[in-house]
């Protein structure tokens, strides 16, 4: 299996807030973002992960902030079927929200197996219950 596109590290945490680091490479780029969620809201991503794994949604998109000039992040990930031969893509637009000269502002795309859904979410599980505090997955395959 090649390397995993997307890396996610506990930085912080308190009883009600988590930072996070994010990396996600893909053939053309590399992003290094940080972001703030909350165990509310990662067991919501894993919920409609499993419901998007089992075939019961076509599309999920998990957003962390607000994409307008206030907020402090902005962090979309869709998930959605590729082709129906059980290829997944997944889409990144990601803002660390920073003043030039360090502004980052990225889109783009990752295409995945559909099983690798179900090793995110076991990782993310690991994340949620505080087992781990980092997790590795998604490797992308080529179509």
């Amino acid at each position: 299996m090649s390397e995993y596109r997307v890396k996610l590290k506990k930085v912080w945490e308190d009883e009600n807030l988590l930072e996070l680091n994010m990396v996600v490479t893909s053939p053309y780029c590399k992003v290094n973002t940080h972001f703030y969620t909350t165990i509310e809201d990662l067991k919501e991503l894993k919920d409609n992960l499993i419901l998007f794994s089992n075939l019961k949604r076509k599309e999920y998109q998990w957003i962390q902030g607000e994409d307008n000039e206030s907020a402090a992040q902005y962090v979309q990930v869709r998930f959605f079927h590729f082709n129906n031969q059980g290829h997944i893509g997944v889409e990144f637009a990601l803002d660390n929200k920073l003043d030039i000269p360090d502004k980052t502002r990225v889109n783009f795309y990752l295409i995945i197996e559909l099983n690798q859904i179900d090793d995110f979410v076991y990782k993310l599980e690991g994340l949620i219950k505080g087992i781990t505090d980092s997790l590795e997955s998604l490797s992308e395959v080529k179509v």
